[in-house]
């Protein structure tokens, strides 16, 4: 697999915008905020709001799917502008462009719906308004939504490959967004014991975001001169884990998957440069990347990386989480202060699912040294 990012966006609460996001993002500028919405216990008979990362006012007032349609269509506004796509007139263009629009993980319990009942309603009242509200003639034939959460990245670049492929379409743009800030996804976090609180110190922060990438074979990328932001080299996605697996268990399936994208480096030395992880503050994801650290150790080099978590500044973004990782690691690459010539995002999902992406400097070879 060899991918050419082409164009990103970004909307997040330190930031409208890629330049200002991971400006931000390198500054270690986080904007917390009490999320009025739901309360919780401070000191007996005393409650205060969570606190979270909303995007506000851009996303405020918006709910589940709304939410992700407001977070995604601004992004891909950011990367429309930034990579400078042709207007809505250039009919050609997008009808040979495709969309895969990532979401969370269905769960009924924290949406009240699911795609069992529902089976429709991610098309209905995501993929739908999204593309209405893109206002560019993108074709429908051409455009699915994927509810995996965060690994959806790696399923994307999987799918976008294989569109290529097919020649059905010329590039992919991957859109995605979640948000844990409103009062069912808190309530939800809050009923499973995961959000951090006064009385609870190990726990996840609430955040939304949006992101954008397009996606192009570097053929045809180079064909309309278009501007490379990073390559994408490989990607790995782990099974879902059988019921009651361990987190030693989860650890070797991290591990496994970060050692199958560094198997397709040209490098023999182990992986040296940024280290994207989305460890965002619960135990059992951390305990889970401590087994995965110890099996990799002949693969990674780990005094020579620079380990990153976004959600120390943005809070749990879900779905949104790995794509704006890479966004991150392409302006590293574009700004100069990245720590190598490649960048491996890592991902594990709330059922437990592992992936992970490496990712190259536009220009460098396929190493990871």
């Amino acid at each position: 697999m060899r991918l050419s990012v082409t164009g990103l966006g970004l909307v997040t609460s330190v930031g409208y915008g890629v330049v200002g996001s991971c400006t931000a993002l390198r500054a270690g500028v986080s904007r917390p905020r009490p999320l009025l919405a739901f309360t919780v216990e401070e000191e007996p008979g005393e409650v205060t709001p969570v606190t979270g990362y909303p995007v506000v006012p851009f996303a405020e007032g918006f709910f589940q799917t709304g939410a992700w349609v407001r977070l995604a269509s601004g992004a891909f506004e950011d990367l429309r502008d930034g990579a400078g796509l042709p207007s809505h007139t250039d009919t050609q263009f997008w009808h040979r462009t495709g969309l895969l629009a990532l979401a969370p993980l269905i769960d009924n319990e924290r949406f009240g719906w699911s795609l069992e009942t529902l089976p429709d309603a991610l098309k209905t009242a995501y993929l739908r308004p999204l593309l209405s509200l893109m206002e560019v003639p993108l074709r429908e034939e051409n455009a699915r939504s994927l509810a995996l959460g965060h690994c959806g990245l790696a399923v994307a670049f999987h799918q976008a490959e294989a569109m290529l492929s097919s020649r059905t379409v010329d590039r992919v743009l991957v859109l995605a967004a979640d948000s844990y800030v409103d009062s069912e996804s808190l309530a939800w976090l809050s009923s499973r014991h995961r959000l951090k609180s006064p009385q609870r110190h190990v726990g996840l922060m609430p955040g939304e975001a949006g992101a954008a990438i397009l996606v192009e074979r570097p053929t045809v990328a180079r064909r309309r001169n278009a501007p490379t932001h990073v390559h994408i080299e490989a990607v790995a996605l782990g099974t879902l884990p059988k019921p009651g697996a361990t987190l030693a268990q989860l650890g070797r399936a991290f591990a496994q998957a970060t050692q199958q994208v560094l198997a397709a480096s040209t490098s023999t030395k182990p992986f040296q440069g940024d280290l994207f992880v989305d460890l965002n503050g619960e135990e059992w994801k951390a305990q889970a990347w401590g087994h995965a650290q110890v099996l990799l150790t002949d693969h990674v080099d780990f005094p020579r990386c620079r380990v990153l978590h976004p959600a120390e500044s943005l809070g749990e973004t879900g779905a949104a989480g790995a794509p704006v990782s890479l966004a991150m690691a392409a302006w590293a690459f574009f700004r100069g202060h990245a720590t190598g010539e490649s960048a491996l995002v890592c991902s594990l999902s709330d059922a437990g699912q592992v992936a992970s992406v490496l990712s190259t400097r536009a220009g460098a070879t396929s190493s990871t040294g």
